[in-house]
C-alpha cells in the first residue's frame, strides 16, 4: 500500500458536515481490543460500544470492525469519526506507516474507512490523542508534556491545548538508548528498562514476582520489607526517564509533565524517582511538575473524537462532565 493517502483530500477531516454536529465518535485501535465511544462537543460519553478484537494482520477485517461499531453508535447521523493507531502514523495522509504489533505497513486508514462509512474521518496516534482529551477534559493542562508508560513509552507535547504537528517517529522517548542498569557496559532502549512491562520483567528476574505478574505487583511488592531488589527496579526505571523527560523539558519548556498509561497511579516509587531523574539534569530551569493523568483508559477513544470534532469546526468544552 502507497504510504501517501492523498486520497480523501487534504488535512484530516477530508469530508465535513453541512452543520454543525452535536457529537463524533471515537475509536481507539489498541493491540488486543478496539474500544469505542460517542462522545458530546463537552466531553461528555453518551454511549460506547465494543469492545471487539483487534484482527492483526488482517487491514480490509479491521475497516470491516471500525464500521461495525461506527455504525452501532452513528445509527445513521453521519457524525464523524475519530480514529486513533499505534505506531508510526501519518496523520497528515491519514496513513498508518508502520505498526509492528498490528501487522501493517502503510495502511491507508483514513481513505479506507471514509469510502466505507461516507463519513467525516480523523486518524492520529494514540499517544496524542491521549493527549488532547486529558488536556481539553482531564487534567485541564493547556500546556504539558504527556507521557504514556505501558508495554512501552512515548511521549506527546500539548499547546495551548493542541498537539503539536509532528512527523513521524516524534515522541518515541521509549527507544532512546540508555546504559541498562541490569546488565554494565550494555546498552537498550530506554523502554526495556522503564517502561510498565519492562519494570514487571525486570522484577520478576530479580525473584521478586512470578513471571507472569505486572508492574503494580512488583510496586507492591517493593514496599514489603524484603522488597529492596523491586524498589531498585522501580528508582533505576524511573530515574532514567526522568532524566531523559528533564532533557526534553529543556528542549520545548517549563511545562508540566503529565503521567498515563499503566504507570500513572503509581505512588512515590513511581513520582518521587522521576522527580529525582529529572533534577539530575535540570540545572537551572525550574524543577518539573508532575501529575497523574485523570482519564484513564478512555482517554484515547476520547481524544479521537475531539479531533473529528475539531475538524468538523464544533468548538469542545474544557471540562468533562
Amino acid at each position: 500500500m502507497s504510504t501517501d493517502d492523498r486520497g480523501g483530500g487534504a488535512g484530516n477531516a477530508p469530508l465535513r458536515p453541512a452543520a454543525p454536529v452535536p457529537a463524533a465518535v471515537g475509536i481507539d485501535i489498541g493491540g488486543t481490543t478496539v474500544k469505542s465511544v460517542l462522545v458530546g462537543q463537552d466531553g461528555s460519553v453518551l454511549t460506547a460500544a465494543g469492545p471487539c478484537a483487534t484482527p492483526v494482520g488482517d487491514v480490509p477485517a479491521l475497516v470491516g470492525t471500525v464500521v461495525g461499531l461506527v455504525r452501532d453508535l452513528d445509527a445513521g447521523r453521519g457524525l464523524p469519526v475519530g480514529v486513533c493507531v499505534p505506531g508510526i502514523v501519518d496523520e497528515a495522509h491519514g496513513v498508518g506507516v508502520l505498526s509492528a504489533n498490528l501487522g501493517w505497513r502503510g495502511a491507508p486508514l483514513r481513505r479506507l474507512l471514509s469510502d466505507a462509512l461516507g463519513s467525516p474521518i480523523a486518524l492520529g496516534h494514540d499517544v496524542r490523542c491521549g493527549a488532547l482529551a486529558e488536556s481539553l477534559w482531564g487534567v485541564g493542562e493547556a500546556d504539558m508534556l504527556y507521557v504514556a508508560i505501558g508495554t512501552g513509552i512515548a511521549s506527546a507535547l500539548i499547546i495551548d491545548s493542541r498537539p503539536c504537528p509532528a512527523p513521524a517517529w516524534a515522541g518515541e522517548i521509549g527507544q532512546i538508548v540508555v546504559e541498562d542498569p541490569d546488565s554494565p557496559g550494555r546498552r537498550t532502549p530506554l523502554e526495556q528498562i522503564a517502561s510498565a512491562s519492562a519494570i514487571a520483567r525486570r522484577a520478576a528476574e530479580a525473584g521478586m514476582i512470578g513471571p507472569g505478574a505486572g508492574a503494580r505487583e512488583a510496586e507492591e511488592r517493593a514496599q514489603e520489607p524484603d522488597g529492596g531488589p523491586a524498589a531498585m527496579v522501580f528508582a533505576s526505571a524511573m530515574s532514567l526517564l526522568g532524566a531523559q523527560l528533564g532533557i526534553v523539558r529543556h528542549q520545548v519548556g517549563d511545562v508540566p509533565l503529565v503521567i498515563g498509561g499503566g504507570l500513572s497511579k503509581g505512588g512515590p516509587l513511581v513520582y518521587d524517582n522521576l522527580a529525582r531523574g529529572a533534577a539530575s539534569v535540570t540545572g537551572r530551569m525550574p524543577l518539573p511538575r508532575i501529575v497523574p493523568a485523570a482519564l484513564g483508559p478512555a482517554s484515547q477513544a476520547l481524544g479521537a473524537a475531539a479531533l473529528a470534532l475539531r475538524g468538523a469546526h464544533v468548538p469542545s468544552a474544557p471540562t468533562l462532565h
